[in-house]
Order: structure tokens, then C-alpha cells, then sequence
């Protein structure tokens, strides 16, 4: 995880978010170069449309799924992993306030959200409606590269905010710097964030090494976008990209290198999470050919037979070269289940703190 040990950082409440999720993601595996889409990288193709606004519509006449479907736009056609959150809906779910919230308000993390929104006159929180992200390198041994693409934070705001903080961020060896409309921070570790607004509430960072003013204005131009891949908008349409989070995996990441050593590697991993007052998972897995599909999801029915007693459902089913995976639980099977592990962590650990997991 990238460690903030500074409340500065919080100033930029884009760049807090992105950061945190892009550490979660670091692993010790090699930097690959090969696009979520499972297509060698290209930015020369037609646009296509996104499948949520069939011909003949307009996006006007169209029933918002995705209020950030034109994200794609923005993010890198190269990316490995995509990903989208949607954190306002997070927040107001029974789930985030019952198990979420109360870990919040421990400790330093409710002293310095105090300190920030009496320093700068807003939540952080609660000023972020949605975020998506496009990385690749993920899991490599480099610092990830990518574009992250944030609504709702104020842009007035959060440059007068970035002002207050400047000199505080100097204190812990860290730099915020505007260059026009980039703003350019390095924390004091060497972590890299610039970003830009594009509108008055959407703005367009870069982590990485094009996390820099270059990069930012080329990440806002959209010269070489997602919804250019026949093969990502495909994919795509295939997602519930309202849920809480949504994301796409190219199967050509290290990260399924361990899969391929079990007979199977799949050519892409996409779906959807949603937390309500339950969970839900939507998952795809896809492979080459339809037999390799209804192959592996019989061998996974085989493997879950116990474990679909702690579910309210579980349907593992093939669907063309596709394994569908498709879970519900209730809050009181989450909690269950969440007691279990923590039974099975503290064993593990010998009754001691062992080590922790961060949840999406």
C-alpha cells in the first residue's frame, strides 16, 4: 500500500484514492505492456460506440447505467487492469456504514478528516461521487503507470485546499506544484500524481512515469482511448457498471500466470461487485473455446459444493467460451463469514494481530 504518513496528501482527495488503490494493487511480478482488451496496443482503430447506447439512440434518450461511460474516453487503451468504483453509492449502502464507517472513526484517520474539513470547508469523502481508473504494470516490479479518471470534487475547492496545504506537505519532504492548469505532487517517497481538471467537478490524473504535465495534457486529450477496442466494448456491455465497482483484467497479466500453471489461463476476468444491504458478485471468466469453458465451470462446481452453504447462491455456468459466476449473500451470511475468517486469521497467527486485509 502506498503510505501517506502526512494528512496533506488528503488535500488532493483524488490523488489520496487513486494512490491508496494502486498500492493495494502492487505485487513482486514483472511490468507487462498488454492491453485489458487482450489486443496488441493500438489507438489506430475507429471508435466505437459503447454497447450502453444501442444505434439510433441518443445519449440523452438513454437510461443512465453508467453515468461515466464517456471515462473511456480517457483511459489508456494499454491498460492491464480497468476499474470503476462507484463511491457515493458505497457510502450510502448498509454494508460500507456497518462495517466501513465504524473503522473510520478509530484512531488518527476521524482526527485528521476533523482537522482537514476545518482547514479546507468540505468533506473529502463525501465530495467524491465516482472514480474509474485504467492501469498497466500493475503487479510488476516498477511503479505502476496509468490514468484515473474523478467525479466530484469541487475544482474551486480543492485548488484553494491544495494552496493551505502546500506548506505542510513541505514539512514531510513532500511537493505540490502547479504548472498552468497541472498540478504535479511527489510525495517524499517519490510516489508521482498530476492531474487536471477537465470540468468543474471531473478531473484527469496520471500515476506513474508520465505523471507529469506532459502526461496529464495528453491523458485529457483522449488520443488513445479504451472505447477505441473492439474487444474492451464488447466486454464491456457484458458488465454492470452501475454496481459499486466494476473491473476488467487482460488475461495476459503475470497475475494468471499461476492459472495457465493449472491447465487454464483465461484471455480476460471482468465483472461486477454491488453492496447494498447484501453483496453481490457478477464474474466472467474467458477463455479460448467454449468446451474449455464448460470444462472448468464443472470442475468449479465440483470444488464449491460446501461452500454454497454459506451462500444465499452461487451459479457457476458456462456461457459460450464464457464461465459465469453469479453470488448473493445477505448481511447476516457476509457476517458469518467474515467471523470465520477472522477465526481462521487469528489461528493462523497464534491468537496474535495478525496480518490485515483492506476490503474494495
Amino acid at each position: 500500500m502506498v503510505r501517506i504518513r502526512q494528512g496533506w496528501l488528503v488535500a488532493a482527495l483524488a490523488p489520496m484514492i487513486a494512490l491508496g488503490l494502486v498500492g493495494a494493487c502492487k505485487k513482486d511480478e514483472k511490468k507487462t505492456e498488454t492491453p485489458a482488451t487482450g489486443e496488441p496496443k493500438t489507438a489506430e482503430k475507429a471508435p466505437d460506440k459503447v454497447a450502453e447506447k444501442p444505434a439510433g439512440q441518443t445519449p440523452s434518450a438513454m437510461p443512465s447505467v453508467n453515468a461515466n461511460a464517456d471515462d473511456l474516453a480517457l483511459l489508456p487503451v494499454d491498460s492491464e487492469i480497468v476499474m470503476g468504483l462507484n463511491f457515493s453509492q458505497l457510502q450510502q449502502s448498509s454494508l460500507w456504514k456497518k462495517f466501513v464507517e465504524p473503522q473510520m472513526m478509530k484512531g488518527d484517520t476521524q482526527k485528521k478528516l476533523a482537522e482537514f474539513k476545518d482547514k479546507c470547508g468540505f468533506d473529502p469523502m463525501a465530495s467524491i461521487k465516482s472514480l474509474s481508473m485504467g492501469l498497466k504494470g500493475v503487479g510488476g516490479t516498477d511503479k505502476p503507470d496509468g490514468v484515473v479518471v474523478v467525479h466530484g470534487p469541487d475544482k474551486a475547492k480543492v485548488m484553494a485546499c491544495l494552496d493551505k496545504m502546500k506548506d505542510e506537505a513541505a514539512k514531510d519532504g513532500s511537493t505540490i506544484e502547479k504548472d498552468g492548469d497541472v498540478v504535479n505532487i511527489k510525495s517524499k517517497t517519490g510516489e508521482n500524481f498530476a492531474f487536471t481538471y477537465v470540468t468543474d467537478d471531473t478531473l484527469v490524473g496520471v500515476i506513474g512515469a508520465n505523471a507529469n504535465s506532459a502526461g496529464v495534457k495528453a491523458a485529457a486529450s483522449g488520443s488513445s482511448a479504451l472505447k477505441t477496442s473492439p474487444a474492451f466494448v464488447e466486454m464491456y456491455s457484458k458488465i454492470q457498471t452501475g454496481d459499486s465497482l466494476w473491473m476488467l483484467m487482460n488475461g495476459n497479466s503475470k497475475a494468471f500466470d499461476k492459472a495457465a500453471q493449472m491447465g487454464f489461463k483465461p484471455k480476460a476476468v471482468f465483472g461486477s461487485v454491488n453492496v447494498t444491504d447484501g453483496l453481490t458478485l457478477d464474474l466472467r471468466v474467458r477463455l479460448d473455446t467454449p468446451d474449455q469453458a464448460t470444462q472448468l465451470a464443472n470442475m468449479a462446481k465440483g470444488q464449491v459444493a460446501q461452500f454454497q452453504k454459506m451462500v444465499d447462491k452461487l451459479d457457476i455456468l458456462a456461457d459460450a467460451a464464457d464461465v459465469k459466476v453469479n453470488l448473493a449473500l445477505s448481511t447476516q451470511k457476509l457476517e458469518a463469514l467474515i467471523q470465520q475468517f477472522a477465526g481462521l486469521m487469528g489461528g493462523m497467527g497464534g491468537g496474535g494481530g495478525g496480518a490485515g486485509m483492506g476490503g474494495p
